[in-house]
């Protein structure tokens, strides 16, 4: 008996020597929103627009125009360079005004890009628009294709490296790009064609001079996994075929056949080695020593609220005085226990509950939710308020939002 608890002993010991944070890059985790709106307020305005809220960043930059696009396991995947791009360009989406201004509608789910791409034999154009619980676009074909304003087109050079507000097509090019584009998708092959937005990634290969759009093990020889979507053999860049990026699929790409009929769909077997997406703990947490080098880092949390709790958290962040819930009650009763002087005033045989006192400055404070733990981490050089402690993170985020192993 002594033997075999030693033995459960030293295996509960060798649990603990694991690699240490193994699950936390694996898992994505689950936060408030309020954490969201403290890490946002730095950066940005809250308004209500037609009933909903909705944030605008002080840049004033169109979305999706100052990244680069990285191919990952789950499509294309669009690597923001602005300090709230791992919360407003993967969560929500964005809308123009009638002020000419885009304006970003938050949501609860993560996708690794929220936009529908459309291309040219020589463009590819992408646009944000709303989008329902499912990521399916709610506004009609007809409406979304007619807003050449919020289109933006690059070259597919040009897409295959960084993209800058500066490099984007011109407001009168893109109306006329957008008149000749058709629908961009692409069905990627694994153990199966899967398909996806955006054009086929093999088109960029040799349109990508640092290699930052693929992961660095591109050229390597891997073992296909049927499991593992992506680890697929070496793909020979030696004058690889012009490209056709419109539609799922061309014909010159497609040396085999979906199904043995004689109508089968083609299918492009082409394949890239992709980026694996891993997740980070925090909004600090920096890449780990330990990462591999095609593994791209991000911060991208599950939350607590679905949209109408979103809504409700940032209705409270301002207005923290609105708030009714157990805890306040229990609080307002340790703060004026009842006496027995008498009744209050009120209806005879009734007593009517003591006036509740203004709420104080620190809990109107909007950078804080009154009820909510503080944003960690806790440290000198992340002060305890939480404007300070977002604006440390300006210094500090970019190096743990989505950096691939590279640094591209």
């Amino acid at each position: 008996m002594f033997r075999l608890l030693l033995f459960c002993l030293a295996l509960l010991c060798s649990g603990m020597n694991s690699p240490a944070g193994v699950a936390s890059y694996t898992e994505r985790g689950t936060i408030d929103f309020d954490k969201a709106l403290q890490l946002l307020n730095p950066y940005g305005t809250w308004a209500k627009v037609d009933g909903q809220w909705a944030y605008t960043p002080l840049d004033r930059e169109a979305p999706y125009t100052n990244g680069r696009w990285l191919y990952t396991e789950y499509g294309w995947y669009w690597k923001g360079n602005h300090p709230h791009s791992w919360l407003t360009e993967h969560y929500g989406y964005w809308k123009r005004g009638a002020d000419k201004v885009w304006a970003w509608y938050p949501g609860p789910n993560w996708l690794a890009e929220i936009v529908e791409f459309r291309a040219t034999p020589t463009h590819i154009g992408w646009r944000s628009g709303a989008v329902d619980q499912n990521g399916e676009y709610v506004e009609a074909p007809e409406d979304r294709y007619a807003k050449s304003e919020e289109w933006t087109f690059v070259t597919k050079a040009q897409f295959a490296g960084p993209i800058t507000p500066g490099i984007v097509a011109k407001p009168d090019a893109v109306e006329k790009l957008l008149d000749d584009a058709t629908d961009c998708n692409h069905a990627y092959m694994t153990y199966r064609p899967i398909d996806r937005p955006g054009p086929h990634p093999a088109d960029f290969v040799a349109l990508c001079p640092d290699g930052g759009m693929f992961s660095p093990l591109q050229n390597e020889e891997v073992t296909p996994s049927p499991f593992r979507p992506g680890l697929a053999p070496k793909v020979p860049t030696a004058n690889p075929p012009a490209p056709t990026i419109t539609g799922t699929a061309s014909a010159a790409h497609a040396p085999a056949l979906a199904g043995t009929g004689a109508d089968a769909d083609p299918v492009d077997t082409r394949q890239v080695k992709y980026w694996v997406t891993m997740s980070l703990p925090t909004f600090w947490t920096p890449r780990p020593p330990e990462a591999k080098p095609e593994e791209v880092y991000m911060y991208r949390p599950d939350f607590y609220q679905d949209d109408d709790g979103i809504a409700r958290r940032i209705t409270l962040w301002f207005n923290p005085s609105s708030r009714t819930s157990l805890k306040d009650i229990f609080a307002e009763t340790a703060a004026h226990p009842k006496t027995d002087a008498g009744p209050a005033p009120g209806a005879a045989g009734n007593s009517t509950p003591a006036a509740i006192p203004a709420v104080s400055a620190q809990a109107r404070n909007p950078f804080q939710s009154p009820l909510d733990a503080p944003v960690e981490p806790s440290s000198p050089s992340h002060p305890a308020n939480s404007s300070s402690k977002a604006n440390s993170a300006t210094t500090n985020a970019p190096s743990g939002l989505a950096t691939p192993a590279n640094g591209k």
